[in-house]
């Protein structure tokens, strides 16, 4: 054997012995195993648990945005410079006036006498009013007559009696549709007064079923008899034809009642109850 081939196999043999001490396992107890090293931690790896999994990490949802929906508020406004300390600017928008009332003042061409008891248009409606309210808030053009003989009315109804003051319409309307007769006056001579009181007494059945009331919608020295549907408009005082619009109208017109209700049902009115 040459010298140049024992120096070939004494090199495969080196090397061969190298390459397996370098593949060779760690020897037992000289170095600590993984189980038995400490768990080195970096930075950027978290520590894990030994009995549980890693769990994966969420970004927490974001909460949504939440807008209140406000009414827009209006400022106050400024005071005016020009104006005294404390006092505001008109509002831009000044309230209407209220109402004026207008008060019925009839002539004796506006509200004539009759030759007798006449019969009027009955109007479409007789139903209550919900509250108490003047002749003026009744409805356009209010009555159809003056004093009224039908139409829309109050709840309630006046007790019979002889007022020497005003009892509303809207009260004594009810009365006539229970056939009772509203005898009305506009008469300043205390006699004159006195007349009508005993014309009126004088007839049977008035106590039960008349009321007298003074009125001032129809001109001076008149008297206005009214019953449902029906009415009669004089001068002064005339005892005999009074009597007869009694006969003829002995409270049986009114349309709830076939022989009429007797006021006496009715309440007792009062001067503050105007009319």
């Amino acid at each position: 054997m040459t010298f140049a081939k024992v120096t070939a196999m004494l090199c495969a043999l080196v090397g061969a012995t190298i390459l397996a001490c370098q593949g060779s396992p760690e020897p037992a107890g000289i170095f600590p195993t993984s189980a038995q090293a400490p768990a080195a931690q970096t930075a950027t790896e978290p520590a894990s648990s030994p009995t549980s999994e890693i769990q994966p990490t969420i970004a927490p949802t974001p909460s949504p945005t939440v807008t209140e929906n406000k009414a827009a508020v209006t400022p106050l406004p400024t005071l005016s410079a020009a104006g005294p300390l404390g006092t505001l600017p008109p509002p831009p928008f000044p309230s209407a006036p209220p109402p004026t009332l207008t008060l019925l003042s009839p002539t004796l061409s506006e509200v004539p006498v009759t030759d007798g008891p006449i019969l009027t248009e009955i109007m479409e409606s007789r139903n209550h009013f919900p509250v108490q309210l003047h002749i003026d808030d009744v409805e356009a053009g209010g009555y159809n007559t003056v004093p009224p003989t039908s139409g829309r009315h109050w709840n309630a109804w006046s007790d019979c009696g002889f007022y020497n003051y005003p009892v509303p319409d809207e009260l004594l309307v009810h009365n006539l549709e229970h056939g009772n007769i509203i005898v009305s006056y506009n008469l300043e001579s205390e006699s004159d007064v006195a007349a009508l009181r005993e014309a009126v007494e004088a007839i049977p059945f008035a106590a039960e079923f008349a009321i007298v009331r003074r009125y001032h919608q129809i001109p001076e020295g008149m008297v206005a008899l009214t019953a449902w549907g029906v009415l009669d408009r004089m001068m002064g005082v005339d005892p005999d034809r009074i009597a007869d619009f009694f006969r003829s109208y002995p409270g049986n017109t009114g349309p709830e009642f076939a022989n009429g209700l007797p006021c006496t049902t009715g309440i007792q009115m009062t001067p503050s109850s105007g009319g």
